[in-house]
């Protein structure tokens, strides 16, 4: 062979006479420099990708609506993914600055939009600081709050006796809160301060989840609190405010004929609605002085930010900033006995009694739940006669102090063991909540006081949530111990059940025959298999990241996702029906009816609420992904749609630019280290980061000083079986390579050229570009290899020889051919190769470099037999069989538990 090549190069140098244009030579000073800071663009774009995919992953486990989260966990995610995006384009465009300009257009598009839905609520309803009762009605609930319009409805459209008073309206309330910065610093001080969502499974949890820090430690929760509420007790109320309220006060006595003592109370926006009722989470104060009014009206307000109202609005999905604190002011009732009322039992929907409960003195023993209390059951149909009776005796009454505020007083002996309420007055309570119910429609919770001169006063009324009585439990779901499970083992992607027919996806031909309601079966995740999620009833995958591009489409879809699961190419099989459980991550064979009959899901409190409303609005600009074929015309900035779109994009242009810099941008050996190796080549390497164990100060480098991975791999496939030269040529064969070769001088190993005997590596710890020609062909391959899998790929290319155009043809075909039974996704255009992987699990792709690595030495002037079909077949069998070995060899040597994963593709087969 080597008498050949030198009368090739003879005959070459008689043909053909080319010098070097100096302007080829690259700046050796610069050329390290250039590799390297690409390389780390490079990097930092991946991680600004993975950190995106990550942040998605959170907001799509958010949107199943099962934990609570806080308007903080939106605007923090939000941030964070905008901030990663940009920095993905940044680094895309360092890579190439004159392509994805468009990007920035396209991102900048976006984030409007999810600011839009991010902003504060809209303007503030009506123009006055301060309302009376008398010109209140339900109506007014966006200037006055629920509470007090509620109450100015019972006033003056059903004409009840209701305390009179005014209310300090949202006006009112946003023009405190914004003086001096206020709000401003409340907001800080939350944000500073995220909650998040902590609790036990579905299964186990109550409904009733409960809320810490993100950092799980709920006394910086309480410590922000009582900031804040101190922030809002000290602050200066702005003089105009102050004094409409106290001009109101004075217009108040005026009005009752004597200076009154009044009570405040918290009117917030969405307080005492059918779902939201905030019971007892804000603070009122009761038989308040005019001089301490101004002082009660903050700390009221500042009850907006106490522990159990950020907890409760956390956990009930409303943004704080809905919910604008009204006060109301009304005359103080002195209470003789004081209560509440259903107007029907909220724990029986068919129980339609009036049920009362009361104490001696001020209702607030009732609420507060310090005092034992009379219940009484009126029948609502009049006369409204008294059904029954629970007297319990009564220590103490709460009344008005002689001073201020309110106080605890004994009862003496008789009164404390007598009715607090007469069956008359109970049934003038039972009139009046039928006529409550009535007019608004549905059941009423109603509180009421009675006065000394025993007057009936209504203090409140708001919709009551009745629950069904409580049918018996049954027994859990349980599958037969005869149905025996055939995969287990994976992560959940996407939760559910499922049941259909298995269908494997090879390739992406396969997916046009996908038939409805299957379920797609594959050993890759790739994200072009979403485009049948509409008709598939799950996913089953051997390799794939949970948070990567499929797991996310498949949530978005609701369809079940099963990833990791080992040897399910092989296990299942085509046409197989199966269950799916991805919940318990198991695969039965058949229909487990026990699994799929439906069950009552859990009542979720965030669906519907304002917060999953913004999550799930912002969601829409981030989280669906449109670009899924990178071969697509479609496949360009323009079509970018949302930031799922723009991070598939750059990912996929951002392996496709260092691919192409290492082919289009020659090397020179100043600007790299020569690897000391037995074999009959040189070999240069350029470091880029860590891809040496230790610095190298000399021109060369010991092959025991690589660290890097991937091309540790590549370099295990090319000596692991000694290349036994070239195949014998015929007469016919050897004329055509020797005219080839006298012909075509670029393929010639003759004409002066640095990559002649030389083959150069870009590498660091996880990642290598090999950029090699040995005599007529060229091929690269770039790696990434890590333990993120969606950020691992492999890329090879594959051109030339030394043969005819159709032999060539034919070897790129002959070798995409083998690489298709090893995993790889191939296309052949012409004489050229391409292959890729994507999202492997770094074992697995360490494997498939070996398989490159072998191909590499020994499909050398293959192209020359591509016409005999015999010594085709031959030499198939022969590399096949090579490659098992190679294989074999790793998983000798591999450490326990990686043989699995790197399992070849015959054995998945077999």
């Amino acid at each position: 062979m080597q008498s050949l090549n030198a009368f090739m190069r003879r005959i070459a140098a008689l043909l053909t006479r080319r010098s070097r244009d100096p302007k080829d030579v690259p700046d050796e000073e610069s050329q390290a420099h250039v590799f390297k800071t690409r390389y780390h663009a490079f990097r930092q774009l991946l991680a600004a990708n993975n950190k995106t995919l990550e942040l998605m992953t959170d907001m799509e486990e958010a949107l199943q609506g099962n934990r609570p989260f806080g308007m903080s966990f939106i605007r923090s995610r939000c941030t964070a993914i905008s901030t990663n995006v940009y920095r993905i384009i940044h680094n895309l465009c360092e890579l190439n600055p004159e392509d994805y300009q468009g990007l920035k257009i396209v991102f900048k598009e976006i984030q409007h939009k999810v600011s839009g839905h991010l902003m504060s609520a809209g303007p503030v309803a009506g123009d006055r600081l301060i309302l009376k009762f008398s010109e209140i009605t339900k109506e007014s609930a966006d200037q006055v709050g629920s509470k007090m319009a509620n109450l100015g409805e019972l006033k003056n459209r059903l004409h009840l006796r209701v305390p009179d008073g005014f209310v300090v309206t949202t006006r009112g309330y946003h023009l405190f809160m914004n003086h001096q910065g206020l709000q401003d610093r409340v907001n800080c001080l939350i944000q500073a301060t995220p909650i998040d969502a902590v609790g036990g499974n579905d299964e186990q949890d109550d409904g009733a989840s409960r809320a810490c820090l993100a950092d799980g430690n709920p006394t910086n929760l309480f410590e922000v609190s009582a900031q804040i509420q101190g922030l809002i007790a000290r602050a200066s109320v702005p003089e105009e405010l102050e004094s409409a309220i106290l001009d109101a006060y004075d217009h108040l006595c005026e009005k009752v004929g004597t200076p009154s003592r009044v009570s405040l109370r918290s009117s917030a926006l969405g307080e005492d609605m059918a779902d939201t009722s905030f019971a007892g989470q804000y603070r009122s104060e009761l038989n308040v002085e005019r001089e301490n009014i101004i002082q009660a009206y903050k700390d009221i307000v500042a009850s907006k930010y106490s522990l159990r109202a950020l907890t409760y609005r956390y956990n009930r999905g409303i943004r704080d900033e809905d919910v604008p604190m009204c006060v109301g002011c009304m005359v103080m009732v002195p209470a003789r006995a004081g209560g509440v009322m259903y107007t029907r039992n909220p724990l029986d929907i068919r129980d339609k009694n009036v049920y009362i409960n009361s104490v001696w003195g001020l209702g607030k023993s009732v609420v507060d739940g310090s005092v034992a209390t009379d219940q009484l059951v009126v029948d609502k149909i009049p006369p409204h006669p008294v059904l029954h009776k629970d007297i319990r005796a009564q220590n103490q009454k709460l009344s008005c102090d002689e001073g201020e505020g309110v106080r605890r007083e004994d009862l003496d002996d008789v009164t404390c063991s007598l009715q607090s309420v007469s069956d008359d007055e109970a049934s003038e309570l039972a009139r009046l909540a039928d006529l409550i119910e009535s007019h608004y429609g549905q059941p009423q919770d109603v509180e009421w006081s009675i006065d000394t001169e025993d007057r009936i006063f209504l203090l409140q009324s708001r919709p009551l949530k009745q629950h069904a009585s409580s049918p018996a439990v049954s027994e859990a779901a349980r599958i037969s111990p005869g149905v025996e499970p055939l995969c287990t083992g994976g992560s959940t992607a996407s939760v559910g059940v499922s049941s259909g027919k298995v269908f494997i996806v090879h390739k992406d031909v396969d997916i046009l025959l996908f038939p409805e309601n299957a379920v797609l079966v594959s050993s890759r995740s790739l994200p072009r298999w979403a485009s049948v999620l509409g008709k598939a009833r799950g996913v089953i995958t051997e390799h794939g990241s949970v948070a990567g591009h499929l797991a996310n489409v498949a949530r978005e879809f609701g369809v079940p996702a099963l990833f990791g699961v080992k040897d399910a190419t092989s296990i299942l099989q085509n046409g197989q029906e199966i269950t799916l459980d991805a919940d318990g991550r198991t695969i039965y064979p058949g229909r487990v009816e026990a699994l799929l009959k439906d069950r009552v899901p859990h009542a979720s409190l965030m669906q519907g609420s304002p917060v999953y409303n913004t999550l799930k609005n912002v969601s829409r600009h981030i989280l669906p992904l449109h670009l899924l074929d990178p071969d697509s015309l479609d496949f360009k900035p323009s079509s970018c749609r949302t930031y799922h779109d723009i991070t598939r994009f750059a990912h996929e242009k951002s392996v496709q630019e260092m691919f192409d810099f290492g082919k289009a941008n020659p090397f020179s050996p100043r600007s790299s280290k020569q690897l000391k190796a037995k074999v009959p080549l040189q070999w240069w390497i350029i470091n880029l980061d860590d891809g040496f164990k230790h610095e190298v100060r000399g021109k060369y480098v010991d092959l025991d000083n690589i660290a890097s991975i991937p091309m540790l791999a590549i370099w295990k496939g090319c000596v692991a079986i000694p290349w036994e030269g070239p195949p014998s040529l015929d007469r016919k064969g050897f004329m055509n390579v020797m005219m080839q070769s006298a012909t075509n001088p670029q393929l010639n190993p003759a004409v002066a050229s640095d990559f002649t005997n030389r083959n150069y590596f870009m590498i660091s710890k996880h990642f290598c570009n090999l950029q090699s020609r040995f005599g007529y062909h060229f091929t690269s391959i770039e790696g990434l290899v890590g333990e993120r899998v969606r950020e691992n790929y492999l890329r090879f290319q594959f051109k030339g020889g030394a043969a005819d155009h159709a032999r060539k043809v034919r070897r790129a075909a002959f070798i995409g051919e083998i690489l298709e039974r090893y995993d790889f996704r191939t296309r052949v255009r012409e004489d050229a190769l391409f292959a890729r992987m994507d999202d492997y699990e770094q074992s697995f792709l360490e494997t498939r470099l070996m398989i490159l690595g072998y191909l590499l030495l020994h499909t050398r002037q293959l192209d020359m037999i591509m016409s005999n079909e015999t010594v085709v077949a031959q030499y198939r069998e022969k590399i096949l069989q090579d490659i098992e070995t190679v294989l074999e060899m790793y998983r000798e040597k591999a450490p326990s538990g990686t043989e699995g994963k790197a399992r070849d593709a015959s054995e998945r087969r077999s």
